[in-house]
């Protein structure tokens, strides 16, 4: 009888433990499922490796597509960014489909939504031709200077620093390259190349930073956007 006895307390103690390990693993899902649902909850390193590398090929992508349309005969001044999921402001992807980058009769590239897991905000990619970068084509302040650009606002911080470790952009202590100023990440390109900002770390503006030379990076806001804020770039054509 003692033996029953005991037994059912031992079952009846195995139960518990298997009702607490259940509570555990759910809260621990809950816990996953909240933070890949939420923008700029962050990723883990594995996942922030593999989303460096497809923005990485995207940038690639959208380069070699500019290259294509000027190879075709189009000037830089011709090409556009125009699609059904792009914002009214870069045109119509049906107005002479060969400049399009995102038309198969143009550059053929693929239009992309930014991936997840990489923003603080969800915003899409800009392209623009508003910022240069010191030492990677003529050097000047002017429209005749600045250079073709996509930027992808609000990125994380993590992401920030591990995409400017695969450029060999070094950090300063611990966080990404400061803006001296302003960067310009709103803006449609539509065929003007209009002189607005540079894309320099505090410490150079201009002189031997971080950025120089780099036609892919990622910098932290100064001025406008905001100290605090990430923000990603890539050289579609130099100039």
């Amino acid at each position: 009888m003692t033996s029953i006895k005991n037994n059912r307390i031992k079952e009846s103690g195995n139960v518990l433990i298997y009702i607490l390990g259940a509570i555990f693993l759910l809260g621990i899902l809950v816990i996953a499922v909240k933070g890949s649902s939420t923008p700029g909850a962050g990723i883990d390193q594995e996942q922030l490796i593999i989303r460096v590398a497809e923005v990485q090929a995207y940038g690639k992508e959208l380069e070699d597509a500019v290259a294509y349309i000027m190879a075709n005969g189009h000037s830089e001044s011709d090409i556009r960014f125009a699609h059904p999921n792009a914002s009214s402001a870069y045109g119509d992807i049906t107005d002479t489909p060969t400049r399009q980058v995102f038309s198969r009769a143009g550059g053929g590239a693929k239009y992309r939504e930014p991936p997840s897991g990489i923003q603080t905000t969800v915003t899409p990619w800009n392209f623009n031709a508003g910022n240069r970068v010191e030492s990677i084509g003529s050097s000047c302040f002017t429209s005749a200077c600045t250079d073709l650009v996509t930027v992808l606002p609000n990125v994380t911080k993590d992401f920030c620093l591990a995409i400017n470790k695969a450029n060999d952009i070094s950090d300063v202590v611990g966080d990404p390259p400061q803006d001296c100023g302003s960067i310009e990440f709103e803006a449609a390109f539509t065929g003007d190349y209009s002189y607005a900002h540079q894309l320099a770390d505090n410490t150079g503006c201009g002189g031997n930073d971080f950025l120089n030379g780099k036609l892919e990076g990622c910098i932290e806001g100064g001025a406008n956007p905001p100290v605090g804020t990430y923000h990603y770039y890539r050289v579609l054509l130099v100039r």
